[in-house]
């Protein structure tokens, strides 16, 4: 056997097995993915986009900024033909994309040096990185389809920038139109690469007509989104009042934790090469600049430092002893092959061994009790926790706040001790619970099985013995209670 015969099977040997250890259990059970499918549900039904939030305490009246619509209708339509497994089906399809698009861009950044595009270490890296953006991200959100739209962006853009063909120019407006549409919190992301590559532009003194219109085009398609600018700019809603600072994701990213070590390592990793990956290249430290930032923002937007990390290590994987004595015809086409024959037997095991919605987690036997209850058609109105909110809207019941923060950190949401609906749903389950059921007058609330004692017998007295046990916590009756008190 040949040496390259023997690094061809090797490397479709650890990408297929790379692909097959990305279980799919672990992109399953987000909070988010249950409001997220319920609100693609009632666009569909309804033919309509939602301005305004729904089944919610306060019916129709709360504005909402749609910003994720497109990811929204895709997973609800998928998820209603095929449940589950389509849903998973949608995250295999985003890795399978991604996985092409990080290793085309390292090839793009090698090509822009003038380097030889492939390398037997670029695509170890691609593997490398796909993994940890699978594990920390890939969860049925809108991150994994904007992640791969981005990736592809940023490829052509990079494209654009060496050979300004008229494929390029439109591939570039049809994907900035794509992540306006899909996510488009994240569009800014598309507006500030385009800026750096017209700064990048004018300095290298080659602005013309079809990059000038290129680049106005680009930008223009971002405004071509069902919210405009109001969605554009979301990202100044859920920071204001610094609300956002409650959600977890937000957070400051924990380096020294342990299940951060990955983080870390990325971190030391990107700044280790950062005096020998720019070049001297303006567009390379603008691209930097930002990339750092992001990274080191917090968990959500750490994702940024991921994906861009193998455009700036393409050049300089020369360095890694003996590198290029490996040589193998690992072509798009091969990897392709093997990504896919991966994620079948991924997408295969998800159908017949679909994860359960985990009830430790989510209250499913007490959804169950709830809406057997029901002696009518109407939806119950359950008062939850915070991160269950979204399940109990997905099963049928209404909310106080659905698991996001807009639009439930609005004037229009306040009630009880001047509080939003976000700071009810996330201050709520502690002594405080009584005066919310008092204001908000839930039928039922739904509280975890780890509260306080101390907590618990207060709801107890005030409320009486729960109607329900289940594995997630405790179903109250309170439905006519006009009083908190007994």
């Amino acid at each position: 056997m040949t040496k390259k015969r023997f690094a061809f099977i090797a490397y479709a040997a650890v990408t297929i097995i790379a692909i097959l250890c990305l279980f799919p259990k672990y992109s399953y059970n987000d909070p988010d993915t249950f409001w997220h499918i319920e609100l693609g549900q009632y666009m569909i039904e309804h033919g309509s986009v939602l301005h305004h939030a729904i089944h919610t305490f306060y019916g129709d009246q709360l504005p909402y900024v749609p910003h994720e619509i497109g990811f929204q209708i895709v997973i609800a339509t998928i998820y209603k033909i095929f449940g589950w497994t389509g849903a998973y089906a949608l995250t295999a399809i985003s890795l399978f994309l991604l996985v092409l698009g990080l290793y085309r861009m390292a090839c793009v950044s090698r090509k822009e040096m003038g380097m030889e595009q492939r390398h037997s270490a670029l695509f170890l890296l691609v593997l490398a990185v796909t993994a940890c953006v699978y594990y920390y991200y890939f969860a049925m959100r809108p991150q994994m389809m904007s992640a791969f739209l981005i990736v592809w962006f940023f490829v052509y853009l990079r494209e654009f920038r060496m050979a300004p063909k008229t494929g390029y120019s439109v591939l570039l407006v049809l994907l900035s139109l794509a992540v306006a549409n899909i996510h488009t919190g994240v569009w800014l992301v598309v507006a500030v690469f385009t800026g750096m590559a017209v700064i990048e532009a004018w300095l290298e003194k080659k602005i013309d007509k079809r990059r000038a219109l290129t680049f106005a085009l680009v930008l223009l398609s971002g405004l071509a989104n069902v919210g405009g600018l109001k969605s554009i700019f979301f990202i100044f809603v859920v920071t204001r009042n610094n609300f956002n600072m409650r959600i977890d994701e937000w957070q400051p990213i924990g380096f020294a934790q342990w299940v951060n070590f990955p983080r870390m390592l990325l971190l030391l990793a990107f700044v280790s090469i950062l005096p020998f990956v720019l070049h001297r290249k303006p567009f390379r430290f603008m691209l930097m600049l930002g990339i750092v930032y992001l990274g080191v923002s917090n968990y959500k937007q750490n994702l940024f430092m991921w994906l861009f990390l193998p455009y700036f290590a393409a050049t300089i994987v020369d360095i890694i002893p003996h590198s290029d004595k490996l040589r193998t015809q690992w072509s798009t086409r091969a990897i392709s092959v093997c990504l896919a024959i991966g994620l079948s037997v991924n997408l295969a095991i998800a159908a017949f061994f679909p994860p359960p919605v985990d009830r430790k987690a989510y209250p499913v036997e007490e959804m169950n009790y709830i809406l057997q209850q029901q002696s009518d058609t109407g939806r119950p109105r359950v008062l939850a926790p915070y991160g269950a909110s979204g399940y109990v809207m997905f099963r049928g019941g209404d909310i106080l706040c659905d698991g996001r923060q807009d639009p439930f950190i609005t004037s229009e949401s306040k009630g009880v001790f001047g509080w939003t609906a976000f700071e009810r749903s996330m201050n709520g389950f502690s002594e405080y619970l009584p005066e919310i059921v008092a204001y908000d007058r839930p039928d039922y609330v739904v509280t975890r099985n780890n509260s306080s004692y101390k907590h618990f017998d207060d709801w107890v007295s005030r409320f009486g013995d729960p109607v329900f046990k289940g594995e997630y916590g405790n179903v109250f009756l309170t439905k006519g209670m006009t009083n908190s008190k007994p």
